[in-house]
């Protein structure tokens, strides 16, 4: 599908007025374009996906959670999403997660242990890794992790653009929201005062330093957006790395002896295999594109996964191979909205692929049929039970 889109319908627009791109160079350049914005206020794509074409503010999957839809959207575009950006950087410096590898690394080693010979990759590594690592940075107890993989699961949901959900997804998507929101709020409500060195103290303590200051709402609305959402995005990529080291069995053993081909499996993996096939966009201004006007409110769906794939930039773009130039993959984006937390997803993923590594020499497919999660927005496996070969020694 992806390979007819890219040949013969580049920029196409859907039956409810979405657009959706698929060649390399036209996703680059729109995560790029300034012309582009991801304030879905501004579009009536979502009222008409409702049924409501009257509607004068479109709501998001019908959640309308007190409005939360729009004040969250707003942080998404300047001049908010500055603030928040200038805020939140300060958490993923290099130095900052260079100094979680052995932390990292101890989380990996506990998880992993000693391994049996059958276990479920999900269950194991990919669920309970990002909720580990991410859990101490914000200094969230642990018992309560399991209802963050609960939320994160749920809120999910709000991503799969590309289907309108049932009204029981909306329900637990709204609760999950509300549940999630409320969390972030008390705790930032009891960081302000203190004084931890943990990211939520650091934003609630640094809020009114950014100009025009930012309330405990929008700090919460945003560590609901970027760091729910995201333990789902990394268990996808745990879980499609290891798809891959199954189908590539020469892959792990590489890792064994040379740690340090890491990245290059990590960037081929995020480009064959990303763990979000799209990324969305709101135009503010007429975009040409193929000979066609993308007019201001259009929302285009940027089909990443189908321009990683793109043979006009990649090589043997279809199958897995390294030495490449996959590193140019669009999975972490570009431009203003580049994914903050890509430093922390290579690290977490490296520590994991060393961590498996070191322990197995061959992990092969319970059943080769993959049983994936329902969607096309995020893509991953929702349960990988496999069966390993140890390593000696």
């Amino acid at each position: 599908m992806y390979r007819e889109l890219r040949e013969n319908h580049p920029a196409v627009r859907g039956p409810l007025g979405a657009w959706a791109v698929s060649r390399y160079e036209d996703c680059d350049l729109l995560l790029r374009d300034r012309r582009m914005g991801k304030d879905l206020g501004n579009s009536e794509y979502f009222a008409r996906a409702a049924g409501d074409t009257e509607a004068e503010e479109a709501p998001f999957l019908g959640l309308g959670i007190d409005g939360w839809d729009a004040q969250l959207f707003k942080l998404l575009d300047p001049p908010d999403h500055t603030k928040l950006r200038a805020l939140v950087s300060q958490a993923f410096t290099p130095a900052v997660i260079d100094g979680l590898k052995d932390s990292t690394a101890a989380i990996v080693d506990e998880l992993l242990g000693e391994l049996p010979d059958r276990f479920d990759v999900m269950q194991r590594l990919g669920a309970p890794l990002p909720i580990r690592v991410l859990g101490d940075m914000l200094s969230i107890p642990r018992e309560d992790h399991e209802i963050f993989v609960q939320w994160s699961t749920e809120i999910a949901h709000i991503l799969e653009l590309g289907a309108e959900p049932s009204e029981d997804v909306a329900i637990r998507c709204q609760k999950a929201v509300a549940e999630c929101t409320a969390y972030f709020v008390e705790l930032l409500e009891k960081r302000a005062s203190s004084d931890g060195d943990d990211l939520l103290s650091q934003l609630a303590r640094a809020r009114d330093l950014a100009e025009g200051g930012l309330t405990l709402h929008q700090i919460a609305a945003v560590c609901v957006l970027l760091v729910v959402p995201g333990l789902d995005t990394f268990s996808n990529l745990i879980g499609n790395a290891a798809v891959l080291f199954a189908r590539h069995p020469e892959v792990l053993p590489q890792l064994a002896a040379e740690p340090e081909s890491a990245d290059a499996v990590l960037d081929e993996i995020l480009r064959l295999e990303p763990p979000t096939h799209a990324s969305w966009r709101v135009a503010l201004e007429p975009v040409e594109m193929h000979g066609q006007t993308i007019e201001p409110g259009d929302v285009v769906l940027l089909l990443i996964a189908a321009a990683n794939r793109d043979e006009r930039v990649f090589d043997s773009p279809e199958t897995f191979s390294l030495g490449g130039n996959s590193r140019k993959h669009l999975s972490f984006g570009r431009g203003i909205h580049y994914c903050a937390g890509d430093l922390l997803s290579r690290l977490m993923a490296k520590e994991a692929f060393k961590g498996l590594a070191q322990r197995v020499a061959r992990l092969s497919l319970v059943d080769e049929q993959v049983d994936y999660k329902p969607g096309i927005w995020l893509r991953g496996p929702s349960r990988l039970p496999v069966v390993v070969e140890h390593r000696a020694g």
